[in-house]
């Protein structure tokens, strides 16, 4: 079981979701709880959830539109660190994906 960090309520470990509730962006980790008491969002271990794109503060339209031309666009997906990153564009072909598949 999973508890709220703000009130103390319990998630069955199958309840996650991944959909932001800010921005409307799928995690891309395990997912997060959305508490039905106090409306909190959930991490695995406890802690509050913060969206990687929004931050829990939602995304203006303009920025969730992408130009296929402008490469700035991809860095909201893309971390600078990012070691699946080239010049901050995600490599979406890793290689590996295809190895593991029979």
């Amino acid at each position: 079981m999973i508890e709220c960090y703000s009130c103390g309520y319990e998630f069955e470990e199958d309840d996650n979701e991944v959909e932001c509730h800010y921005c409307g962006r799928d995690d891309w980790g395990e997912g997060f709880y959305r508490c039905e008491e106090c409306g909190a969002l959930v991490t695995y271990s406890g802690d509050e959830w913060v969206c990687e794109y929004c931050q829990n503060e939602g995304i203006t339209e303009e920025e969730t539109q992408m130009d296929d031309d402008d490469d700035d666009c991809f860095m909201l997906f893309c971390d600078e660190d990012d070691e699946y990153c080239e010049d901050g564009i995600p490599d979406v072909n890793q290689g590996w994906v295809g190895e593991h598949y029979g």
